[in-house]
């Protein structure tokens, strides 16, 4: 696309449309501070104890009618109390200047705003998404995201709405996840196949090589979330699943982890969404997402030692974890029949492995994977 050639007219509008949503959400997230804080100048005036409303995400199941906010007091009750408050209203007096120079900011900017009032990071990630869903808003409706975590390398590119085009195939080793905005767009024409990664070793292992370009199935996307997937991570995969719509075909999404709970766990998140995001789920989860692998069908079958094997026993956490997981509507048998199977497998063999053990078999990870992406996308 030439930089200065012009969207699609039925596209154009439904962009305007997005910034109209994006800039409305902006404008009831700036009037719900300020409701916060007028309500404190009246206790101010009238010689109240200073108080004002916090709604956790703990507050109640997921689903469930949270009810009212519990209130926060200052002076507190006890100085826990009285901290938190100071926490919270430090944290609305930032966001709200970000809101109204329409500013966006990360968590970790927050943080170092007050490091010695905020204490550590995850005081500041807790508050900022309880505050959100107080708000009945994303995080992103308050103009903060979460710093960059995840790598993403691939034949596709972003083009902003000014226009400007950003080529990620001429970054050929990766580059970190965007956080994109609702008028950014994803060109992925030309992708035959998506492959989220739980490992950053192993991503940087197929992007060095440009496996993404040279592995004889098409061109395709390699991201990763380096472990447990984090929201930008989530959302950029999110995007990457809808942006087909500019496409003949959608391209098929393989995730690959480990062969132990908190691989499939991480499949599960990408797929379905996690407990401490139910409320942002909808614009993070990946329903079209399948399990590549590692499988039981990929651990070796020969009398070879687990050292040599590359497979190790579960311990305690591993098999507490899979009970749970096994309890859970994801691994049910009229939801994810497979994934239930696997980790029953997984308790009754006691084992597990990583996806290194794939560079022992013969061809190594890339010709397995070429294999499985090439039965995956028909070729």
């Amino acid at each position: 696309m030439d930089d200065n050639q012009s969207l699609p007219t039925s596209e154009a509008q439904s962009n305007t449309s997005t910034m109209i949503d994006r800039e409305a959400r902006r404008a009831a997230a700036i009037t719900k501070i300020e409701d916060i804080i007028c309500s404190l100048v009246h206790d101010l005036v009238n010689g109240r104890r200073l108080s004002m409303p916090l709604k956790t995400r703990k507050q109640k199941p997921v689903g469930a009618d949270t009810g009212s906010p519990r209130m926060l007091c200052f002076p507190g009750r006890t100085d826990t109390e009285a901290w938190r408050f100071a926490v919270v209203l430090r944290i609305l007096s930032i966001v709200y200047e970000a809101l109204v120079d329409n500013k966006i900011i990360t968590k970790r900017a927050i943080f170092y705003q007050d490091p010695e009032l905020f204490s550590k990071q995850g005081v500041v990630d807790r508050l900022v998404d309880d505050i959100a869903f107080m708000f009945g808003m994303q995080r992103f409706d308050l103009n903060v995201i979460a710093g960059a975590k995840g790598l993403v390398a691939g034949a596709f590119s972003i083009i902003h709405s000014n226009g400007s085009i950003l080529d990620i195939s001429a970054m050929l080793e990766g580059t970190l996840v965007s956080n994109l905005r609702d008028s950014d767009r994803l060109d992925i024409s030309n992708i035959a196949w998506i492959l989220v990664i739980e490992k950053e070793a192993t991503f940087c292992s197929l992007a060095s090589p440009l496996f993404y370009r040279d592995c004889g199935i098409g061109d395709g996307i390699i991201i990763t979330g380096k472990g447990s997937p984090d929201i930008s991570s989530r959302k950029f995969l999110r995007r990457l699943s809808e942006a087909h719509i500019v496409t003949s075909t959608p391209p098929p999404i393989f995730c690959l982890a480990d062969f132990d709970p908190y691989g499939l766990q991480i499949v599960s998140t990408y797929k379905y969404g996690s407990k401490a995001l139910a409320h942002e789920n909808a614009e993070l989860v990946v329903p079209t997402l399948r399990w590549l692998g590692l499988k039981s069908k990929d651990l070796p079958t020969d009398e070879t030692s687990a050292d040599e094997s590359g497979l190790m026993p579960l311990t305690s956490r591993d098999r507490k974890m899979a009970m749970q997981m096994l309890g859970r509507r994801a691994f049910a048998e009229d939801v994810e029949l497979e994934w239930r199977k696997e980790l029953q497998a997984m308790l009754m063999l006691d084992m597990k492995a990583e996806i290194q053990l794939l560079d022992r078999r013969e061809g190594g990870l890339v010709t397995w994977l070429k294999a499985a992406i090439g039965e995956g996308v028909g070729r």
